[in-house]
């Protein structure tokens, strides 16, 4: 299957097709930054920087077409301007693009935050706009911790298909699969299954396994270590942080926004693009020598790509992208079971 990358970021939706065996066609993407990670690792993939480009005389000929549009108008952590947003609005491109190439299947990926953005309605306009042109669709929120990544990471998917196919048997499985997402409360029990053949084959069954130099002191030119003492966050099991009270030695400048040190033995929390105002947002984690953010490496781990797939920008750069970024594993997943019942289809 041969598919079009809207609004690509870095390749998620990308790696995680062509590992399940489809060809990407072209890739969209403005993002000067990202632009050079897809040129770096699909070098003889066409490229467009503006999805109003897109037409159907310059789109080769496809199966499918991805993409998570800007959900920054829709998220909970924004302006909640909806799809009557700059960004968010962006949708209607991707309507149009749909529309006008009549791919057999279309993938969709945003933030939970879609399905109450405009109190359901826009979420309506966009399963609506789908049913119009003639496409079968199901949604549902997938959670990267239980395909293979020790990150929470919760996001909405809708899968579209053409007249025949069936979405719902791509999203929904019966209850005894092994990726039937549990109870909440049963996390831990279940990552560690999950993530023992993870996509990477990393063997991790929570954060400390991909945290990449636990027992050493970060050298960065960017941030002025201190020495403070703080009582660790006492959240409950549901919040995914340090459980009880400990005592820990701080050597970074604590972050306001979150004011959190997470557990290392659990999953990590959801990795952000910003902290919702436009700066950054980092996890932070105790370690053996105390309390430190999350490098670059180890969020490209967290998102199931391979080592170094952003090396060669600035560190803002890449949490940016790699926050943005769609999880490798479920992108796998998703094109893995699209191409099996597409054959079945044919």
């Amino acid at each position: 299957m041969r598919y079009i990358s809207l609004f690509s970021g870095i390749g998620g939706f990308d790696l995680g097709f062509d590992r399940a065996g489809m060809q990407c066609a072209m890739q969209v993407e403005r993002d000067k930054n990202a632009l050079s990670v897809l040129s770096k690792h699909w070098p003889n993939v066409p490229k467009l920087e503006d999805v109003h480009e897109v037409t159907t005389r310059i789109a080769p000929a496809i199966d499918l077409i991805c993409g998570g549009f800007p959900c920054q108008d829709v998220s909970v952590a924004g302006k909640r301007k909806g799809l009557a947003g700059e960004r968010s609005g962006l949708w209607f491109e991707f309507r149009r693009i749909i529309d006008e190439l009549k791919p057999g299947w279309v993938v969709i990926e945003n933030v939970p935050g879609l399905l109450s953005s405009n109190g359901g309605r826009d979420m309506g306009t966009i399963v609506g706009n789908l049913a119009e042109f003639g496409y079968w669709w199901a949604y549902r929120v997938l959670d990267a911790q239980y395909y293979g990544v020790p990150q929470r990471r919760r996001r909405v998917f809708i899968v579209a298909s053409l007249g025949t196919g069936s979405p719902q048997e791509v999203l929904f499985e019966p209850e005894s699969s092994p990726w039937d997402t549990p109870p909440r409360r049963e996390t831990r029990s279940h990552i560690a299954a999950a993530t023992q053949h993870g996509f990477n084959n990393f063997g991790i069954k929570n954060i400390a396994g991909a945290l990449s130099t636990s027992g050493q002191r970060i050298d960065d030119d960017t941030e002025t270590f201190i020495a403070n003492t703080f009582n660790g966050d006492t959240g409950g099991a549901d919040d995914n942080d340090a459980q009880g009270n400990h005592l820990v030695t701080c050597f970074t400048p604590w972050d306001n926004q979150t004011k959190r040190i997470h557990n290392p033995a659990l999953p990590a929390p959801t990795l952000a693009g910003s902290d919702g105002g436009g700066g950054q947002r980092f996890p932070y984690f105790a370690t053996q020598i105390g309390v430190r953010r999350l490098t670059p490496l180890e969020c490209e781990r967290l998102q199931g790509f391979p080592d170094g797939w952003t090396a060669g920008q600035s560190d803002s750069a890449r949490y940016r992208q790699l926050g943005n970024a769609v999880a490798v594993p479920v992108a796998y997943w998703l094109g893995h079971r699209i191409t099996r019942i597409a054959q079945y289809y044919t």
